[in-house]
């Protein structure tokens, strides 16, 4: 005879007769530990455990990590709804719950609709006036980026200190009220944005990343300067910003710093920049960039290198194939004004193979005859020196080996790698 099974008390979920008298152990436990248990789970499913009993029914509106993720709903419609539903629910507790961390992944798989500035305005204002200090757009698509023109400044508040924002359009006047409404700001993040913005000045944040979106039509129509102004910035990460001359103004805390630069990063050849003579405190660089035969980047970074001082810091460098114009001159500068370097990484795209291949004059740009006594140095802490080239066979990267053969005395260890193996060191 098959055993009757019946409900657990307080679960609604079943059990057979050797277990009716088993009591609900998850149940009893602490409001704390229950909603310990619930950050492992997605905010939907912490939604769903509000049918188990009336004890569980409101638990999960106490929690302080919220984490909204349009892939875990059939359409953007649903999720919509998921959300507002949720934030009513909060609203409505006998008390105000506050919030640590808040987070708006706006993606459905299985759907074209897509969130407009509108939706999403409510929910951050809800997170910020529960006092979030996390806060996100971390995905986002649709035909263009957001704006928030028309709507008071959202980001007002004296509790924020991180930020992620994705495919937004940034301008001055979302810049000046960063600064201003956000007092402790100190870590942002702006991922595919529209970048409209040319005075960034903030003298709390510390980590500071922008990447632009790749769409063309969202692109400034005209270049202008993009000015950096943040004494206490410790980590810089700034990628492909088109029609922005970019300026480092007062970077001197960065210890760590990746630019990628490209055939929109610059104006023209004699656009005066700052970026290496504004990092000069830095542990750790990164600068790369398109092939050394397009030579609007290269040559404003070399009037910008006649102004560095001494690196005297720097321990880690990756350079992309700028270095390589005028006969390795930009990378034997640095290298000289880098006493205590230790690892060198040196780019070789594909597009510059290219280059090389079809262009007379490439041979003499990366190793131009000279017949005056070359200078040789020695960098102390150097050990590694790794070459990264989609082909073994790259001209380029024999080319490299002797010039640095013949500055560097000693010779560190050097070893040419393809790009998509070179991982670490």
């Amino acid at each position: 005879m098959p055993q009757l099974k019946r409900p657990l008390p307080g679960t609604g979920m079943p059990s057979s007769n050797s277990q009716k008298s088993a009591p609900d152990r998850i149940s009893v436990l602490p409001d704390d530990l229950l909603l310990l248990v619930m950050t492992f789970l997605t905010v939907r499913e912490a939604v769903q455990t509000s049918l188990l009993s009336r004890r569980w029914r409101n638990l999960w509106a106490s929690l302080m990590w919220l984490n909204f993720d349009a892939a875990e709903f059939r359409s953007m419609r649903t999720y919509r709804k998921f959300v507002n539903n949720a934030l009513l629910c909060r609203i409505s507790l006998p008390e105000p719950v506050p919030l640590d961390a808040f987070w708006i992944s706006a993606v459905c798989n299985s759907s074209d609709d897509y969130l407009d500035y509108s939706d999403i305005h409510p929910w951050i204002r809800h997170a910020l006036n529960s006092k979030a200090w996390a806060l996100g757009i971390v995905k986002h698509s649709g035909p263009k980026p957001l704006s928030m023109q028309g709507y008071p400044f959202p980001f007002t508040s004296v509790y924020l200190n991180m930020l992620r924002l994705c495919h937004c359009s940034i301008d001055d006047w979302f810049a000046q009220n960063l600064s201003s409404c956000c007092p402790m700001l100190e870590d942002l993040k702006l991922m595919s944005c529209a970048v409209h913005v040319t005075m960034f000045s903030s003298t709390t944040l510390k980590s500071l990343t922008i990447t632009s979106t790749h769409t063309e039509k969202d692109f400034p129509i005209e270049f202008d300067y993009l000015v950096i102004d943040m004494p206490n910035l410790v980590s810089l990460q700034l990628e492909e910003i088109p029609r922005r001359n970019i300026h480092l103004m007062d970077v001197s805390s960065v210890e760590t710093a990746s630019i990628y630069l490209f055939l929109l990063s610059f104006e023209n050849s004699q656009v005066q920049c700052s970026i290496l003579s504004a990092l000069s405190n830095v542990t750790s660089l990164v600068l790369l960039s398109t092939s050394v035969f397009e030579d609007v980047v290269p040559k404003v970074l070399q009037h910008d290198l006649l102004r560095c001082e001494t690196f005297s810091k720097l321990r880690r460098l990756h350079l992309g194939e700028w270095f390589s114009s005028r006969g390795c001159y930009p990378l034997i500068c640095l290298l000289q004004r880098s006493p205590g370097i230790e690892k060198l990484i040196l780019q070789l795209d594909e597009s510059g193979d290219d280059d090389y291949e079809k262009l007379q004059n490439a041979d003499a740009e990366i190793d131009p005859p000279c017949n005056e006594a070359v200078t040789t140095f020695s960098c102390e802490k150097l050990r590694k020196i790794r070459i990264r080239c989609d082909l073994r066979s790259d001209k380029r990267a024999q080319i490299i080996v002797r010039i640095l053969s013949a500055h560097l005395c000693p010779l560190p260890d050097i070893k040419i790698k393809p790009i998509n193996l070179a991982l670490g060191w």
